[in-house]
Formats: C-alpha cells, sequence, structure tokens
C-alpha cells in the first residue's frame, strides 16, 4: 500500500519505526508516536527532532497492516474445509436475518393496513355525520323560511284586521265595537 506523501521525508525508516513498535509491545506499553519516539530516539539512535504527530499516523498504518497480515495466516492455516463451512454458515445466518426482516415487514404492513382501515370507516363516519348536519342545516333553513312566510302572512292579516277595524269605527263612531 503506497501513500502520497508531502512534507520533509522521515528520518527514520520503516524498519526503525517497526522495531520501536516492538520495543514499545516488550515494555507493555501501547504503542503511540510517542511512546515510539521514545523507544526509537533512546534504544535506536533515531534523531530527537523527529515529529510524533506525523510517526503516530505511521505507526497506525503499520499497526493496522501487521493486523491484516496476521487475518490473513489465520485464515490461510485454516483446513480447506473451514472456507466451505463459513459460506454455509453466512448463507444460513443471511437466511435467517432476512426471513426475520421479511417477518418484520409483514407484521408492519398488517398493522398499516388495519389503521388505513380503521381510518377509512372513522372518515366514512365523519363524512356520514356531515351529510346528515347538512341535511339537518337544508331541514331548519327550509322551517325558517315557512316561519318567515307564516310571520308576513300573520302580518298581513294583523294589518287588514287593524284596517277593518279602523274602517268600522270610522261608520260606528259612538259606537262599542
Amino acid at each position: 500500500m503506497t501513500e502520497k506523501r508531502t512534507g520533509r521525508p522521515p528520518k527514520y525508516t520503516e524498519a526503525q519505526v517497526l522495531k520501536g513498535i516492538e520495543l514499545v509491545e516488550q515494555t507493555s506499553g501501547a504503542p503511540t508516536g510517542d511512546t515510539v519516539k521514545k523507544a526509537m530516539c533512546g534504544q535506536l539512535g533515531v534523531a530527537v527532532g523527529i515529529n510524533a504527530q506525523s510517526l503516530d499516523n505511521e505507526v497506525k498504518r503499520l499497526l493496522e497492516e501487521r493486523e491484516r497480515q496476521r487475518r490473513e495466516r489465520l485464515i490461510a492455516a485454516l483446513p480447506d474445509g473451514s472456507r466451505a463451512a463459513v459460506n454455509e454458515i453466512g448463507a444460513a445466518v443471511e437466511a435467517a436475518v432476512l426471513v426475520h426482516l421479511g417477518q418484520e415487514l409483514e407484521g408492519l404492513r398488517t398493522t398499516a393496513a388495519a389503521t388505513v382501515a380503521a381510518q377509512n370507516v372513522d372518515l366514512a363516519n365523519q363524512r356520514a355525520q356531515i351529510r346528515d348536519l347538512l341535511s339537518e342545516i337544508d331541514h331548519l333553513a327550509a322551517e325558517l323560511d315557512d316561519l318567515g312566510h307564516a310571520k308576513l302572512e300573520g302580518e298581513e292579516r294583523l294589518n287588514k284586521a287593524h284596517a277593518e277595524n279602523a274602517a268600522l269605527k270610522a261608520i260606528m263612531p259612538h259606537s262599542v265595537v
């Protein structure tokens, strides 16, 4: 793995960094830029002016590479049937997870369908109530219109009766009407 580097070239080699990591690990320490720098400067004669932050990135890269190589060695050391067994186990796990996800989806769809159906029933009930209320409003408006006409007819009869009464009073001035 080649990485493009910028800035000054380091004043140490990859082999020196690997040896510094080894020295730190032998003392039960955690390899970091600072701990490896101390080991390299103190025991390998590397100049003290090296950048610990840059060294830290190199230490991380080398530790990751070492771990990747260790995993590859472990896998390569497995018997021939191991990869096939892992593939079978992986397929079984994949199938189990997919079945579980399918069941969850089916349950969610069922729940959603029931919710939508309940909401549709509620909506239909509300629409029926609205229709009933609109019909009641129309009925009350017609009744109000009828009462308005009846009032006008009553007022007309009252006015006519007042007019007749006034006419009778005019014809019979002193009699009791």
